[in-house]
């Protein structure tokens, strides 16, 4: 499956149909989201897994059943942080460089990196499996020339670590445990799962590319972001940092440790949206 040429698994035309219709709708407003949603639905319900489709020129080898940001991707590309990708396509120097931890199967940096041609991109995702998808979407597009996949976790200090996986949706795998005991009732996905992977500093990842800065952080990683920006914000020069920084943040709750460190070392909101905030370097 992983190796067949994109297109193998094309999606009947109707269903091609709907899915541009959906991308097209804008789900900034209740009334777009739920048009989309209905229009989805005939869509997903076939269950086709994998799916090969184009979002925004960026070629995806679909995976919805086990994966939201797959499911989005597929008619409601919008969902995934479409207002700070339009942000920072419109904002980011020329010839930007972004670092994007947590990147998954490339949904946020690649649909960036397509929309502006010179920006480059160093996509840094911990799961193997995520990882060799997230490759294979960068050959499928011809975007190896400003695309680099590092296949790590970020973390406060270098050294091998546990990642523990979510069976139902892997994009919410996390270096942080859950006692799925305590927690079942509330989260009967989780499980005791795990893996070993090389666990990397923002240093050492950007040693490793030969980068002294980049432009646009944008960290996913569920929960963990605050030591691995902590570390990275003490032990870097601050001409070093990066000109903003993205981060999970939700609009209704307290802002969560990595946000006030943030703001703690001179960093300024830029804008909120219902899940992120945007940071900038005053």
């Amino acid at each position: 499956m992983t190796n067949a040429p994109f297109g193998r698994y094309a999606p009947p035309g109707w269903c091609q149909f709907l899915i541009r219709i959906c991308q097209r709708i804008p789900t900034q407003t209740w009334l777009g989201k739920r048009l989309a949603f209905i229009l989805r639905k005939p869509v997903l319900l076939r269950k086709q897994s994998p799916v090969d489709t184009i979002v925004q020129n960026v070629c995806f080898r679909l995976e919805p059943k086990n994966n939201l940001s797959d499911k989005r991707l597929l008619c409601t590309p919008s969902l995934l942080d479409g207002i700070e990708r339009n942000f920072f396509a419109q904002n980011l120097p020329q010839q930007a460089l972004v670092l994007d931890i947590g990147a998954n199967i490339g949904g946020y940096g690649l649909l960036l990196a397509a929309a502006r041609p010179d920006i480059s991109l160093i996509a840094v995702e911990a799961d193997p499996l995520m990882a060799q998808r997230l490759s294979r979407h960068i050959e499928f597009s011809h975007l190896e020339d400003r695309c680099t996949v590092v296949e790590a976790a970020a973390t406060p200090a270098t050294g091998t670590v546990e990642l523990f996986v979510d069976a139902v949706n892997r994009g919410c795998n996390s270096l942080v445990a859950v006692d799925k005991d305590e927690d079942e009732g509330e989260h009967p996905e989780l499980t005791s799962d795990s893996i070993l992977v090389q666990g990397l500093t923002l240093l050492d990842i950007m040693g490793q590319c030969n980068q002294a800065k980049v432009n646009l952080l944008k960290m996913d990683i569920e929960g963990y972001e605050f030591p691995v920006l902590e570390a990275f914000l003490q032990q870097a020069e601050s001409d070093s940092w990066p000109d903003y920084i993205q981060l999970e943040q939700y609009r209704k709750q307290t802002f969560n440790p990595a946000v006030k460190i943030a703001l703690e070392k001179g960093y300024e909101i830029t804008f909120q949206t219902r899940m992120n905030v945007v940071l900038k370097k005053a």
